[in-house]
Formats: structure tokens, sequence, C-alpha cells
């Protein structure tokens, strides 16, 4: 029970800092895109949705 309790948080932490790495990234795309003229927008939604 220990060693599966010790080796659970050990296994969670990464991906929960990965996570927060690829929010902030999408936050400052975000960001970023917003910021941008709609028409830009539109043209860059056009390409990226099929």
């Amino acid at each position: 029970m220990a060693l599966g309790h010790s080796s659970k948080p050990k296994k969670a932490r990464p991906p929960r800092n990965n996570l927060l790495l690829s929010l902030k990234k999408n936050d400052l795309e975000l960001n970023f895109y917003s910021s941008l003229d709609t028409e830009i927008m539109n043209k860059l939604l056009e390409k990226v949705l099929p």
C-alpha cells in the first residue's frame, strides 16, 4: 500500500506540470490571436479548420 501511494504522486506530478505549461502557452497564443484583426483571425481559422 505504501509503495502504491508513494508511486502515484510521482507519476501524477509531471503531467500536471506539463498541463500548466501547455495552458500558459495556450493563453499566450489566445491573447496573441485575439489581439489580431478579426479578418486575419477568420483566415487563420479557415486554414486550421477543415
